[in-house]
């Protein structure tokens, strides 16, 4: 008999029933294995290509869109018509054209269209994890619902163990196609954003690579210093430029989200507790925070309690048993404190951002009295999670690609 751990995690089948259009995707070829898995399916399918190129499209299946961004909309109408489009994939609902794509879909189907909208993201329960839903995600995601609603789900006797694909092979062509965009002045965001990188993103990529050996080496002491003596809150810093932080939370910047935490904490005259601002790997050559983040603590006198790392494993942070929270925007790293039943603050719009799982009252209470997290609620939210959105897979390596289809004409 299979136990629990060996069933498929992932239940949600998308059932293609007709064309399907596939707009911007993750840096890289995965947009263009999907195309080719659909083709070998008999779906037909076909490649808006905007001149940040995307690599491996047969020419047969390449819609070309060169014009302001700003017009695609009336583009994508009539490509829907004139390639009868059933299904829409893109990669996260940030960039201008899908956003435009999702508002058109909503017209189309009220006027008794059936269209389905299918979005890629990043894992939610990285790093195993990529993420799938159907019409927004992250502050956006359906699953932003209330403790009643996952009160009432069912939970898993055992936690089911991903697995864990390490063999990346294709990360060759996310550097190739990266560079390509970073020479391209084709504007599909409004403002700084990977997807849509500068020549100087380029350094920034080197320059973050070199910084990992780099503070691995610096920072040896402090994290002993900041782990191994007294308890300590972390506070997990956003991408700078990331559309959870500047959209989807009332901060809107990371340095202002520094001030408040340190402001708070001040307030909260805690004795021998530590605050450890962690940096998001992802924006290790991009920024650094080390200037704001002394002058604060300074301001406030708490130099002797706070501390600025960079990279370490979360894991080994929440097993830790000083670590009494942790306080985010609206991070990935929030499923991966609730796991662990570390005490979560959420600043932004976030799934986990309700009671019995994030703190709800003000920051300096949660300094004061970090509640603990309900953990037969978290199990319930996880697994609805889980169950429903998240894919044991990659971008650059391995993909369950047949697991995940079924096709109306088999």
């Amino acid at each position: 008999m299979s136990s629990e751990n060996d069933l498929l995690i992932f239940k949600r089948k998308i059932k293609i029933q007709g064309n399907c259009l596939l707009l911007i995707g993750p840096i890289g070829t995965f947009f263009a294995r999907l195309s080719n898995f659909l083709d070998k399916n008999d779906v037909k399918t076909y490649k808006v290509l905007f001149p940040l190129h995307e690599y491996g499209f047969h020419k047969s299946r390449i819609i070309k869109y060169s014009e302001d961004v700003q017009f695609f909309k009336d583009f994508l109408r009539k490509t829907i018509i004139k390639y009868k489009i059933k299904h829409i994939f893109m990669y996260g609902n940030v960039v201008i054209p899908h956003r435009q794509a999702l508002d058109l879909v909503k017209e189309l189907n009220k006027k008794g269209d059936k269209i389905k909208t299918h979005i890629f993201e990043l894992g939610y329960m990285r790093p195993n994890f990529v993420t799938l839903e159907s019409s927004g995600v992250n502050y956006t995601s359906r699953f932003l619902l209330d403790k009643d609603f996952y009160s009432k789900k069912t939970s898993y006797k055992t936690y089911p163990k991903p697995k864990n694909h390490k063999l990346r092979i294709r990360k060759l062509w996310k550097a190739i196609t990266f560079i390509n965009h970073c020479l391209k002045n084709y504007r599909i965001v409004e403002f700084e954003h990977k997807l849509q990188p500068k020549p100087s993103f380029l350094w920034f990529q080197i320059k973050g690579f070199l910084l990992k050996f780099y503070f691995k080496v610096s920072e040896h002491s402090i994290k002993k210093k900041c782990f191994e003596k007294n308890s300590f809150f972390l506070v997990i810093l956003q991408v700078s430029s990331d559309s959870q932080l500047t959209i989807g939370s009332k901060i809107k910047d990371n340095k202002k989200f520094i001030y408040k935490v340190i402001k708070d904490f001040a307030r909260a005259k805690l004795q021998n507790i530590n605050l450890v601002f962690k940096h998001h790997p992802r924006d290790r050559g991009y920024t650094n925070y080390n200037h704001e983040i002394k002058k604060f603590a300074k301001e406030f006198g708490i130099s002797k309690n706070v501390y600025y790392i960079h990279d370490y494993f979360l894991s080994k942070i929440f097993k830790n048993p000083r670590c009494k929270g942790t306080v985010l925007i609206n991070s990935t790293v929030g499923y991966q404190a609730l796991f662990h039943s570390i005490p979560v603050k959420a600043l932004g719009i976030t799934p986990y951002n309700f009671d019995g799982l994030s703190y709800q009252k003000s920051l300096t209470s949660f300094f004061l009295n970090p509640k603990k997290v309900d953990q037969l609620l978290f199990n319930k939210f996880y697994k609805y999670i889980l169950e429903n959105s998240q894919i044991n897979g990659n971008f650059d390596g391995y993909f369950p690609f047949a697991n995940l289809f079924i096709f109306e004409n088999k």
